[in-house]
């Protein structure tokens, strides 16, 4: 980049050129100059002009590192942050490409925050990251993301509705919201197959999604039920859960 930060003298509006002055222009900014010397003149309203030589050296090349390997439980994101050499000047960066793009978010279309954008895959996922130089040099490096994909997730084997306490008295499914999009059905039979509970298409940890250990209005005798859960993670997959519940005086 060649700037005319300031002139003095003269009578303004001024015109500007690098080309020796085969070519006079009204903006102060030059972009995407190559490495040369280059003659500027400057031209005020009058015809007068100023000339001076300028030499613009060859940027250094650009390089970017990211940390090799990260790990994540699913439904969980962090920030990936492509790192500059030291002192590398932000303004040569003219591009940057991540891939692939799934999974990633960024805050804006600006370089910086190009540079450090939100990863959130559901999957392992290698990342690239190309930045590019305003004169097309190109540097890369890449991140391991592995995701743990166990969801966490927690049905509980017993309650106690009999001594309403207030506490313990409903059984429902506990699960980290990040990780769990749905849970198609909670169904809970007693020990002759006979449905005493059921509930779909809802979120996870609200007792007003659980059961109260009644069966049309009355409540039942301590025993041992069987449940059946259908999750649907955030990734896609459906699980099935299934196993005991007890209710204890």
């Amino acid at each position: 980049v060649i700037t005319f930060e300031q002139v003095t003298g003269g009578y303004g509006p001024y015109l500007y050129s690098i080309n020796n002055g085969q070519t006079f222009l009204s903006k102060l900014d030059f972009t995407k100059i190559s490495p040369g010397t280059y003659d500027l003149w400057i031209q005020d309203a009058n015809g007068c002009e100023f000339h001076k030589t300028l030499n613009v050296p060859k940027a250094p090349d650009p390089a970017v590192n990211l940390v090799p390997q990260l790990s994540i439980d699913l439904g969980d994101s962090l920030q990936l942050e492509a790192v500059l050499p030291p002192g590398y000047p932000l303004a040569l960066i003219d591009t940057v490409i991540w891939t692939p793009l799934i999974g990633l978010t960024f805050e804006s279309n600006s370089i910086p925050d190009l540079l450090t954008p939100t990863a959130k895959p559901f999957k392992p996922t290698e990342y690239k990251v190309t930045v590019i130089s305003g004169d097309g040099c190109e540097a890369s490096d890449r991140v391991l993301i592995r995701v743990d994909n166990e969801p966490h997730i927690y049905i509980p084997n017993a309650f106690s509705p009999w001594d309403e306490d207030g506490e313990n008295d409903v059984v429902y499914i506990f699960a980290d919201n990040n990780q769990v999009r749905l849970i198609k059905s909670f169904q809970i039979f007693d020990r002759w197959g006979e449905q005493v509970f059921i509930q779909q298409n809802f979120l996870p940890n609200d007792p007003a999604n659980g059961w109260n250990g009644r069966l049309r209005g009355k409540l039942l005798i301590p025993a041992v039920f069987v449940y059946y859960a259908e999750i649907e993670l955030v990734d896609g997959r459906t699980l099935l859960y299934k196993g005991d519940i007890t209710i204890v005086k």
